[in-house]
Order: C-alpha cells, then sequence, then structure tokens
C-alpha cells in the first residue's frame, strides 16, 4: 500500500509533524510521495529528503537552543515579540525579516538541493501574490521553493523566483492533500492550523491580530475543502495555548499533540487490517 503525507501549516504547531513522521515509524511504515505547505513544506523536503525523526528532533533542538544561529532564535527572544506586536502592519514595507540566516541553516541540513534529489516525490505549495493562485513546485530547485511557502506575509520577505513574487503556501491550500490523493493508495492529512480558544477574550495586539487572522483564513480553507474532498485519514492535534511563533514551547507541542500520535497509529492499523481482510 502507498501512503502520502501532506503536511499542513500552523506555524509552531507544526512540531506536531515530527510525531506523525514518529508514528508511521513505529509501525514500520513509509510515505512513497509527500506534500506541504508553510511549516509543512519544511517538513514534507526533510521526510522526502530521507531525514527519520530522530534526526528532525535532533535538528529542532538545535533551532530552538538559544545559541543557535537562526531565525527561531531571534523570533524566540521576548524583546523582539514584544517589539513585533509594536509595530502597525501599514509601516512595514514587505517583511520584517528576509530570513537568510534560517535559510542557510536548511540548506545545510536538507541534503537535496533539487526535488530531483529527494528520495521520494515531494510537492510543495505557494502563493503567486500578484495573480493570487496557488503556484505548485515538484521540479527544480528545493530551498526556494520551501522558502517561498513558509513567507508568511507581513514577517518574511515575499520571495522572488521564476519571474514571481511569492508567499506563504498557507494564503491558498494550507493543507495539500489534495495534491497527493490521486499518488497513494492512502493519503494522510496532518492539519496543524490553531485549535478553538474561545475562553480567551483579550484584545489581540497588532501583529497578533495580523497573524491571527491569516490563521482564521486558512482553518476556513480547510473547512471548505473538506466538504468536497476527503483524505482517507485526517488527523487534527488539538493544540492550545501555542502562538504562530511559540517554537520554544516544543515540549508542551509534543505533549498535546500525543493523542493525535496515537489516533494516527491506530486508524493506519485500521487500514491495515482492512486490506488485509
Amino acid at each position: 500500500m502507498e501512503i502520502g503525507i501532506a503536511f499542513g501549516s500552523g506555524g509552531s504547531r507544526g512540531i506536531a509533524h515530527i510525531l506523525m513522521v514518529e508514528a508511521l515509524e513505529e509501525l514500520g511504515l513509509k510515505a512513497s510521495v509527500v506534500s506541504g505547505s508553510s511549516i509543512g513544506a519544511i517538513g514534507a523536503a526533510f521526510y522526502a529528503a530521507g531525514i527519520d525523526s530522530k534526526e528532525m528532533r535532533e535538528i529542532l533542538d538545535e533551532l530552538v537552543n538559544p545559541k543557535s544561529d537562526s531565525i527561531f532564535d531571534f523570533l524566540l527572544r521576548s524583546d523582539v515579540i514584544k517589539l513585533l506586536t509594536m509595530f502597525d502592519p501599514q509601516i512595514i514595507k514587505s517583511g520584517l525579516i528576509k530570513g537568510e540566516k534560517f535559510l542557510k541553516f536548511l540548506s545545510e541540513r536538507i541534503p537535496a538541493r533539487t526535488f530531483k534529489e529527494l528520495k521520494i516525490p515531494c510537492y510543495i505549495t505557494a502563493t503567486d501574490f500578484w495573480s493570487k493562485k496557488e503556484i505548485v513546485f515538484d521540479s527544480g530547485e528545493l530551498i526556494p521553493a520551501v522558502k517561498a511557502s513558509y513567507s508568511i506575509p507581513g514577517l518574511f520577505t515575499p520571495v522572488e523566483y521564476q519571474g514571481k513574487v511569492l508567499i506563504d503556501g498557507g494564503a491558498v491550500n494550507p493543507l495539500p492533500y489534495d495534491l497527493i490523493k490521486n499518488k497513494c493508495d492512502l493519503t494522510i492529512a496532518i492539519d496543524v492550523t490553531a485549535s478553538n480558544n474561545v475562553d480567551n477574550k483579550e484584545m489581540p495586539a497588532t501583529l497578533d491580530s495580523v497573524f491571527s487572522t491569516f490563521q482564521i483564513m486558512q482553518i476556513s480553507i480547510i473547512r471548505e475543502k473538506l466538504k468536497h474532498t476527503k483524505p482517507d485519514i485526517y488527523i487534527k492535534p488539538q493544540i492550545k495555548d501555542i502562538r504562530l511563533f511559540d517554537f520554544a514551547k516544543t515540549d508542551l507541542i509534543f505533549a498535546q499533540a500525543l493523542k493525535a500520535k496515537e489516533k494516527l497509529k491506530r486508524e493506519l492499523e485500521n487500514h491495515l487490517n482492512r486490506k488485509k481482510n
């Protein structure tokens, strides 16, 4: 049985993707095709390059280490978070961060420069800013495609690539299981968009409001997609009280995503048993 995994967008909640990879490994399974959007594009690229969950955890540890030379080190500092929330989006020209350090970090740890060098097919989605359309990458250079896919508007500078101005893939397709549904026997979609937090009545800070609105839009897109076409297995970890850039809260994210990992294992086992019978 050929398995496909769609890694969704969701900022720091995308850390939960690692547990979903672990679920497959613990059952002795491997995906034969993957897709990814935003943080999910990073996960998809690592997986397609042959990086296992243990190595992913090690790379994540490097990112959240205060001494790491990465964009997340910049975002994790409390003074920077306060500074970000003080900015008015109208005065930000194209993005607060170019993200070159994080791009270098990725390039050094993903053992593939092109899609052709990956061990399994990988589909990465980005958004053409001017045409407002989805752009799907499955060939050519890998890293520029990944960077385009996670370029959240207002935070990261848009990516100029192949004659287009590209932004976060989550703007058009935050859970791209449709890209691989016809390329495998079993499609798994991992939705790491925000969970409901109805108890919070606080007024959001300016950029918090902007980024959360972007996430609300993504949730709406996924909800409408699911009405028309469904993956074989849909998993949504219930991760609460985690902001878009709470990468320092790795342990909390893992703890909250454990139930989803076990659910994925159960559903996979059910599908395997049905196939045997």
